[in-house]
């Protein structure tokens, strides 16, 4: 492992390289096709032009250091207030950088707090650049950093570089985070300040909402296997029924044998003849 320490002090129009083998200042120009106002344009020309700028200057590999000087740097201070929340304050700043990709560092102090961005996707390129040649990297920090005496620089010297080798292991812990900030689940009403909330999961996100399309669905398949029991009424008019009165008999007359003919009761004296008759 080597024990070469370099320095690199990015610009917006270039970086200065120093180490501790050559013990010299080299500068490396963004090119337009290849860096623009911080922006990569062309990842694949600048690892040439890295490579060129290593082996046409013979510079052995190294443990490196980034340093982002205070001019290229998005910077905002925050007051400190009870009610406010710091994530989202910091997230709704980052969102609002002109880059898709951002470091960030945040540092605290009693009265306000300060968060500063810089476009993570540079200084990820440059990174990859000087470490397929060998090269390691230990750290990206703020000119910030490097204190009062330091901070209003315009350029890497003699006397700057000497300072960082010096603080070199303190500096390099002071570094911007390089993962974006993933903003926490919304407060509801009901949940107190200091509540721990729960990441849904992707599962538990669509739950109910599969859970009301499954309800709704088997309803209207109920709806229709019913449906589908019960026989189909006709469209036509409907027609009363003739309802068939039974025939009514007429009584006929009775005949004479029918009807016998009506006789009188015999007096007494009738019927002493008659019975005299009889013997």
């Amino acid at each position: 492992m080597t024990k070469n320490r370099a320095i690199i002090f990015i610009h917006k129009d270039k970086f200065e390289y120093y180490d501790e083998t050559q013990s010299r200042i080299i500068h490396f120009v963004f090119q337009p096709d290849v860096i623009q106002d911080l922006e990569l344009v062309d990842k694949d020309k600048l690892n040439l032009q890295v490579k060129s700028f290593v082996e046409t200057n013979k510079i052995p590999p190294a443990n490196m250091l980034f340093i982002i000087a205070d001019t290229i740097i998005f910077e905002k201070s925050f007051p400190v207030t009870p009610n406010a929340d710091k994530n989202l304050e910091i997230q709704k700043f980052l969102e609002n950088i002109p880059f898709e990709h951002v470091s960030y560092k945040v540092i605290d102090s009693q009265k306000d707090y300060k968060v500063l961005a810089i476009n993570k996707e540079l200084f990820e390129a440059l990174k990859f650049s000087f470490e397929t040649l060998g090269f390691k990297t230990l750290g990206i920090i703020a000119q910030f950093s490097l204190g009062e005496t330091y901070r209003i620089s315009q350029n890497l010297n003699s006397d700057i570089a000497k300072y960082i080798l010096r603080h070199f292991d303190p500096l390099k812990k002071q570094g911007f985070i390089q993962e974006e900030m993933k903003l926490p689940p919304q407060t509801t009403t009901e949940e107190t300040p200091g509540e721990v909330k729960k990441i849904q999961s992707p599962i538990s996100k669509y739950r109910l909402p599969i859970l009301i399309s499954v309800f709704v669905l088997s309803i209207g398949a109920l709806s229709i296997f019913i449906y589908l029991q019960y026989p189909k009424r006709s469209k036509a008019t409907p027609v009363p029924s003739t309802i068939v009165a039974p025939s009514l008999t007429t009584p006929t007359e009775p005949t004479a044998e029918e009807t016998p003919e009506s006789t009188h009761s015999a007096t007494p004296a009738e019927k002493n003849a008659l019975d005299k008759e009889t013997k």
